[in-house]
């Protein structure tokens, strides 16, 4: 009998596509679908900032009995997938910032762990390294480049979403996701475009792919001539990394040449510009770029760190960076941070119930196979402060089994290195340490 692809899809009436779950046809010949690996884990990234209102966003109970408090009512249906998870703080952003301003170091160590490196300009208004970085490889671009070879590697290496995650290239509270101290990862802030980026080449025809194929070509030589000529002008760092960098985009290109994507349905191609379309739109490209197996690590980054999303269509006036900063006494202020905190469980819940629906194998969906991880630039979002000790990371879905879900853990005084050294181990990358190694002690063992 003839393979089936893992993205196989069933198509009824009016186009619309339904995916099988995981049967025997779809495993390679001599493997079982019960054997450990044969669905590939996923890891991603949530990011939002300023951070919640912890009385209405901490759960109450213990490890097993917890309840929800009021802000997480939204996330009610995916309990028993879920890790809250508390005794976790960024420990170098305490006490080895290397920066001056709060939503600087929050953003700049959410994911990297290292202390923010300034730019030529220094320090400016308000303490902001403007033209700084954060100071090394952030985790998910270090679990992205660790398994991004061998016979099953993905496409992409990683997809990175962005809602209105617009901002000065450099600028630290703009950018999340690093492959190196300066080398900031710009996230796909259209949806239009990110849908012409990873979808639109599943949908052409040979010839079309072709032609594709042949236009890259001569755009990587293109490119490659000008590398040439430049090269003799750079540093021996700047030339390792152009080097590698068009190395990896002609290595992509190659992957994607040998996907069969016919099988893979497409999300619908939305342009809107609107803050709640918009995030609606990546969510939905994100599941449909897991589902159709074209990356294992991606994240959705919501605004910047100091956001100033104004919420109207929760009838808000002011944005939200500035109702964090009002007094801890302001009671307006405290009910319309818990009412973005419960907006933001909304459209985690929208993601989740996108990754639940879809079946992997024997009765698992590919919520079950998924990470999603929770991160913030702050510890609360209320009182006018900046600080770090009582992060609030939610975790959900179990990545393959690699995690206890449906718990309130408390991980007892923990660096948020050592969470991240539990997700590198969860998607087999080896390793003890991430971050800054002197506030890095290992994996967190109650997550397993």
């Amino acid at each position: 009998m003839k393979r089936l692809s893992r993205r196989a899809l069933l198509r009824g009436a009016g186009g619309v596509a339904l995916g099988l779950p995981f049967l025997d046809a779809m495993v390679r010949p001599g493997r079982s679908f019960a054997q450990p690996g044969t669905v590939p884990r996923r890891v991603v990234f949530w990011f939002t900032s300023c951070g919640p209102r912890p009385e209405t966003w901490w759960p109450t109970g213990g490890e097993r009995d917890f309840t929800l408090a009021s802000s997480m009512a939204p996330l009610a249906p995916f309990r028993d997938q879920l890790i809250v998870l508390d005794g976790v703080s960024m420990k170098t952003a305490i006490h080895n910032s290397g920066g001056r301003n709060g939503h600087d170091i929050g953003t700049g160590h959410c994911m990297v762990a290292r202390p923010i490196q300034p730019g030529p300009m220094g320090f400016g208004e308000f303490g902001h390294a403007w033209d700084g970085s954060a100071g090394g490889i952030s985790i998910d671009q270090h679990i992205a480049a660790s398994i991004a070879t061998g016979e099953n590697a993905a496409p992409y290496d990683s997809l990175e979403f962005g809602v209105h995650a617009t901002g000065i290239r450099q600028a630290v509270p703009s950018r999340i996701s690093y492959r190196a101290a300066f080398e900031p990862v710009i996230p796909m802030n259209s949806p239009a475009a990110a849908f012409d980026r990873v979808f639109a080449p599943l949908a052409e025809g040979e010839d079309a792919r072709a032609r594709r194929r042949r236009r890259r070509d001569l755009v990587l030589g293109a490119v490659r001539s000008d590398l040439g000529r430049l090269r003799p002008r750079l540093g021996t760092e700047d030339r390792t990394r152009l080097d590698a960098h068009i190395a990896s985009v002609g290595e992509i290109a190659g992957r994607l040449d040998g996907f069969d994507g016919s099988s893979c349905e497409a999300p619908a191609r939305g342009d809107v510009e609107d803050y709640v379309g918009v995030g609606e739109l990546q969510i939905d490209m994100l599941v449909a770029a897991l589902k159709c197996d074209l990356t294992r690590v991606a994240s959705i980054q919501w605004r910047n760190g100091q956001s100033g999303t104004r919420h109207d269509w929760l009838g808000h006036r002011d944005a939200h960076h500035s109702l964090s900063h009002r007094g801890a006494s302001d009671e307006e202020a405290r009910q319309q941070i818990s009412e973005i905190d419960r907006w933001h469980c909304e459209q985690f819940a929208r993601l989740l119930a996108g990754l639940q629906a879809f079946e992997v194998g024997d009765g698992t969906t590919l919520l079950d196979a998924t990470t999603v991880v929770w991160v913030n630039e702050q510890e609360q979002g209320i009182g006018n402060v900046h600080r770090f000790a009582r992060m609030p990371y939610v975790l959900a879905g179990s990545g393959g089994g690699a995690f206890r879900t449906g718990r309130f853990v408390d991980a007892g005084d923990r660096g948020h290195g050592d969470l991240f050294v539990s997700l590198m181990n969860m998607m087999g990358v080896p390793g003890t340490t991430f971050g800054d190694p002197d506030h890095c002690t290992g994996p967190i063992d109650a997550l397993g």
